[in-house]
């Protein structure tokens, strides 16, 4: 439950970063092409790009696993005292 806790901070915050990316790669396509068309298209896609990058590393994270069963070692893997 904690966990979850954390979830609309880590959301907010992968997204400030991946609007940071886009602009970021916006105005280094405008600087480099002198157009503003190509710098927003750029920017529109390294947003996008880094959202998704973002939204999967989050999904791993906080995704639903299943319930593994109780396995009990085998004896073989318990050490001596």
């Amino acid at each position: 439950m904690r966990s979850l806790l954390y979830l609309p901070v880590e959301i907010a915050t992968a997204f400030f970063f991946a609007a940071s990316i886009g602009i970021g790669s916006g105005v280094v396509a405008i600087s480099y092409t002198h157009r503003l068309g190509d710098g927003v298209k750029v920017a529109l896609v390294g947003f996008v790009a880094a959202a998704a990058g973002f939204g999967y590393a989050i999904w791993r994270n906080y995704r639903p696993r299943p319930k593994r069963a109780l396995r009990l070692r085998p004896a073989s893997a318990v050490a001596p005292r």
